[in-house]
């Protein structure tokens, strides 16, 4: 890795450039504060949406699609061309999976994709500072690298850049014990003598609602709280290779350009210690031509949910007018009387019962209804075919037909998925990177000895050994394997597959090797796998009988000569969405022409 070179940071400079991007970029969290209002709906907190949400939409494609980009925690598999050095990847293989959980690296990337769907994803990965080990209570390490999510709204970087590759900056904001920065002897003595505690304000600089808010007590005003908190700005100059660190009155404090005076002062900077990539990795699903700033898929489904509650809260109200009552002549109320009064199966006496009818007022309106389900239709149709991907209902008259939409379905999300497994691997690659130079961690591995299940290998990746070998001669190539979302019934498939496929027709080659088919441990992971507890008291679990070697083994039935099959096509005729709602729309027309409504007709 270069050095970098000395460069002095034009400070006022750099805090104007901020200002001036930030508002910039408010119409992008203003977007994403509306969005995250009415993917909460009305009952997560008192500042969440203002209007009832009885269809959340963005909900379940948030939870759909979500599941499908991050399925389970990511396990990677790394792989190197260079011989000599393969067993050291392989043992930093084991270890970097298990680093992972104890990290929470899942719970982190899936904020950031969450993120992403909503706007842009933002991970920044590096060494923690004391700073950072503050934030964190000191629980994590100074010098010890990791990952975090950065949110839109502490986020900041030089717009003027086509794509992310090209910024002149690029940094975020994040809030640290005032103690702690006065004590740090890392940061400029006179510059954090004059940090002032900073209010966790509700609103950023620009004006502009922050996110954190939405939690918060509405209208508090003494926003107290139990410590002193300052805000502090992290900026990476990618041409100096340096990072800044600020404090967030600098960019209020900055002198204008060409004025002579220098107001800000920055409490450190220092040269960037990581991979060529930066402390920054964005992930965005939608690019936008000529811009660095990335577009988020929910961004296209907003109107269409909100069209669609619109029209449920307009058809709950009509629904609450509606009503049944029993209208009589005026000389027939006693008999009106008691039928209303009259208990399911009573008999009634009613002198004049042509002279009393039922009538029905209000109601939904039928076209209300039905353009509320054509709204509902096209946002599924806007979402990639939502249903489809969350197995909620069938899409079409047969199972090939149903087949091939999930295909086209899946093919759409293909492209996210892409996006979201080529960051991770990025991300996990930057990650690696830092193990692989830090100068005391000892990478311990325990591999398993095939065939001897009670003994293990226990494999050490020294720092002398790493520092044999430069990071990129080993071309390390980083593969999140464990992204193939696969359901229990799948795997049982798969494993059935590789039983019936490769292991029982190669069994012969394979005892000769020493591997045996532990046919009691395939079907308790069958068990397992189809959730049928029942297999157990069907199949007895014993030791294997010992076989004379005398005694002829049975031979399997033959194949009858001929053999005929029957095939059966079933058709789920209307059983469909679209179906589904023709024959409700259907249903409530017929009803809207019986009932009286304004012309009262009687139902």
């Amino acid at each position: 890795m270069a050095k970098a070179k000395k460069h002095k940071v034009d400070v006022d400079r750099l805090c104007l450039a901020m200002q001036r991007d930030r508002w910039s970029l408010r119409r992008f969290r203003n977007e994403r504060m509306r969005a995250t209002r009415l993917y909460l709906g009305g009952h997560w907190s008192d500042e969440a949406s203002w209007e009832k949400q009885p269809v959340n939409l963005l909900s379940l494609y948030v939870q759909i699609v979500g599941r499908q980009l991050t399925p389970q925690e990511p396990r990677v598999l790394l792989s190197t061309f260079d011989q000599q050095n393969k067993p050291m990847v392989h043992a930093m293989n084991a270890w970097a999976n298990r680093e992972m959980v104890h990290m929470e690296f899942a719970e982190t990337l899936q904020r950031v994709v969450i993120d992403s769907l909503f706007s842009i994803g933002i991970m920044k990965i590096a060494l923690a500072s004391p700073a950072d080990s503050a934030l964190y209570s000191w629980n994590l390490q100074a010098g010890t690298p990791f990952a975090e999510s950065i949110d839109l709204d502490d986020f900041v970087f030089d717009v003027h850049a086509r794509k992310f590759s090209e910024v002149t900056y690029i940094g975020h904001r994040f809030r640290v014990p005032l103690d702690v920065v006065r004590e740090l002897k890392i940061f400029n003595k006179q510059a954090r003598e004059q940090v002032a505690p900073s209010s966790d304000n509700p609103y950023n600089l620009e004006g502009d609602e922050r996110i954190s808010a939405l939690l918060r007590m509405p209208y508090a005003v003494d926003s107290q709280e139990y410590k002193d908190w300052v805000d502090l700005w992290e900026i990476y100059l990618p041409h100096e290779r340096l990072v800044v660190t600020l404090h967030d009155d600098n960019l209020t404090g900055a002198a204008p350009i060409g004025s002579g005076l220098s107001m800000a002062t920055a409490l450190r900077e220092q040269e960037w210690i990581g991979p060529n990539t930066g402390p920054y990795l964005i992930l965005g699903q939608q690019i936008v031509p000529g811009n660095s700033m990335f577009k988020g898929p929910i961004q296209d489904l907003v109107d269409l949910h909100e069209t669609v509650n619109r029209a449920y809260r307009k058809l709950d109200r009509q629904m609450g007018r509606l009503k049944e009552v029993l209208l009589v002549a005026g000389g027939a109320m006693e008999d009106g009387s008691r039928t209303q009064n009259a208990n399911d199966g009573d008999i009634v006496r009613n002198d004049n019962p042509e002279r009393a009818r039922t009538v029905v007022f209000g109601g939904p309106a039928p076209a209300l209804l039905q353009g509320a389900m054509h709204f509902q239709e096209q946002f599924m149709k806007m979402a990639g075919n939502l249903e489809m991907l969350g197995g909620l209902a069938p899409q079409s008259k047969t199972l090939g037909q149903d087949q091939l939409l999930a295909g086209n379905a899946a093919g759409g999300l293909a492209s996210m998925q892409g996006k979201t497994i080529g960051f991770t691997s990025k991300a996990i690659s930057n990650l690696c990177w830092y193990w692989w130079h830090h100068p005391q961690q000892v990478m311990r591995s325990k591999f398993p000895i095939p065939g001897m299940p009670d003994h293990e290998i226990i494999r050490h990746v020294t720092p002398q050994q790493r520092m044999q070998a430069r990071w990129s001669d080993l071309d390390i190539e980083v593969d999140p394997y464990s992204f193939q979302h696969q359901t229990p019934q799948q795997r049982s498939q798969a494993l059935t597959q590789l039983a019936t496929g490769i292991i029982v027709p190669l069994m012969p080659m394979l005892q000769q090797q020493g591997v045996s088919f532990d046919l009691n441990a395939f079907l308790e992971k069958l068990a397992k796998y189809n959730d049928m507890p029942d297999l157990q008291e069907i199949v007895t679990f014993t030791a294997p009988p010992q076989a004379d070697a005398q005694q002829a083994a049975p031979q399997a039935p033959g194949k009858p000569p001929q053999t005929s099959r029957e095939y059966v096509r079933r058709s789920l005729g209307n059983d469909t969405p679209g179906g589904r709602e023709q024959e409700v729309v259907e249903a409530m027309q017929n009803a809207h022409q019986q009932q009286p409504g304004m012309n009262g007709k009687a139902a």
